[in-house]
């Protein structure tokens, strides 16, 4: 084997060493961008739900204000129950037509 043989040998390894390394870091970075993405997986989760006990409570508030009189409160409850009485109706006709 001649001189220069050897050296590109010698650089050839260096690059594959090199290259080994960015393979090990890559693969350290996904380990921790997935770990990430589940810990936000989870959080995202835990806000949706208290984002929709929220919504149920501030439903609620909104029908309580409607009993004790508010006018705005009052039209947004029958806002409210005729959209329910409405999707009942729609699930009816479906039943209906089975």
């Amino acid at each position: 084997m001649t001189e220069s043989e050897v050296e590109e040998l010698i650089m050839l390894k260096r690059k594959v060493e090199e290259l080994l390394g960015w393979y090990e870091k890559l693969q350290n970075d996904l380990v921790s961008a997935r770990s990430e993405k589940e810990e936000l997986e989870k959080e995202l989760g835990e806000k949706e739900e208290k984002l929709v006990k929220l919504e149920e409570k501030y439903s609620k508030l909104q029908l309580s204000g409607a009993i004790k009189g508010d006018e705005e409160s009052t039209r947004l409850a029958r806002k409210r129950i005729n959209k329910l009485v409405r999707e009942i109706d729609k699930c009816i006709a479906l039943l209906n037509n089975i």
